[in-house]
């Protein structure tokens, strides 16, 4: 009765499939650089343990057994599975294989973004990248937490706990109604905006964050009169008449015919908002993980 606790090992396996396609041992053992005695002692321990005849051996040569041939099928998958393994961990290693968690603010996910991973995934097809939007002090606490594997934040926002890298810069830019008094205006100070009413992102959103501190360099505070989740409930809220906003050139420029606003230049210097790639540490990323950041700072900076 063959034993129930069969212990295979990948050497003897190959050698096997050696000796087969042969259709000699000592023509085996040269193709594998072992001694014959050795080859034929695993053949014969081989024999032993599955208590079966794998091997016909004539004077002219070795053929497989009905045993052997089944032996032989499984084992050229066996050894093509490992042989897959060997490959895709040797990709992970290299960067060419791996998922990358992406956490960015929501003016980073427009068409530069999107074309700078559609470059990426196609230069590497088996890496995966999930992508999670949210705020800047949220992205901040998932790399630290490591939720997020890398980010792109605004970089106004402190991440002391973090290694950032330069990215991007957007320039913000002020959204009201075509009718709005504000509208005809070439530009704007930050000044002008604070007797009227705001649609704002979350409270501590970069954006956020700097209107609130330009204001509050004035002397003044916000009007705050609605706080929204994302830009496209800005755009309605602004075109509902229920304020005006501030919000990324990249982002209103597209939508301007769609939503009827008007985009009027903030004449401030903090308006060139720069974008930031942040990690916890560098030396340590996985190697895809190290691909994407260096293939994002450079195109960062073309």
């Amino acid at each position: 009765m063959i034993q129930n606790n069969l212990r295979f090992d990948l050497l003897t396996l190959e050698l096997f499939v050696a000796v087969v396609e042969e259709q000699s041992i000592a023509q085996a053992a040269e193709k594998k650089h072992i001694a014959v005695s050795a080859v034929s002692r695993r053949i014969s321990d081989l024999e032993a343990m599955l208590q079966v005849d794998l091997l016909r051996r004539y004077q002219k040569g070795i053929e497989p057994t009905p045993a052997g041939h089944a032996l032989l099928e499984h084992a050229h998958i066996i050894l093509g599975n490992v042989a897959q393994l060997e490959a895709d961990l040797l990709g992970y290693k290299q960067g060419l294989r791996g998922h990358i968690r992406l956490f960015v603010n929501t003016s980073a996910t427009l068409e530069s973004l999107v074309d700078e991973l559609n470059r990426f995934l196609t230069a590497n097809p088996h890496i995966q990248i999930e992508i999670e939007e949210g705020i800047s002090p949220d992205i901040i606490r998932a790399i630290a937490d490591n939720r997020a594997d890398i980010g792109i934040f605004g970089g106004n926002i402190l991440a002391p706990e973090l290694s950032t890298f330069p990215y991007r810069e957007d320039r913000l830019v002020v959204i009201v109604p075509a009718a709005h008094p504000l509208a005809v205006r070439a530009s704007l100070k930050f000044a002008d905006l604070l007797d009227y009413e705001f649609v704002s992102l979350e409270k501590g959103s970069s954006i956020d964050t700097l209107c609130v501190r330009a204001a509050a360099e004035l002397g003044r505070q916000l009007r705050l009169r609605i706080r929204v989740s994302g830009f496209d409930a800005i755009f309605r809220m602004v075109g509902a008449r229920m304020g005006v906003g501030v919000v990324p050139l990249e982002i209103i420029a597209p939508r301007l015919n769609d939503t009827g606003l008007v985009a009027v230049t903030l004449d401030e210097s903090w308006t060139k908002r720069p974008l930031v790639l942040g990690v916890r540490d560098p030396t340590s990323l996985p190697p895809a993980t190290r691909l994407l950041l260096n293939h994002l700072c450079q195109s960062g900076q073309s």
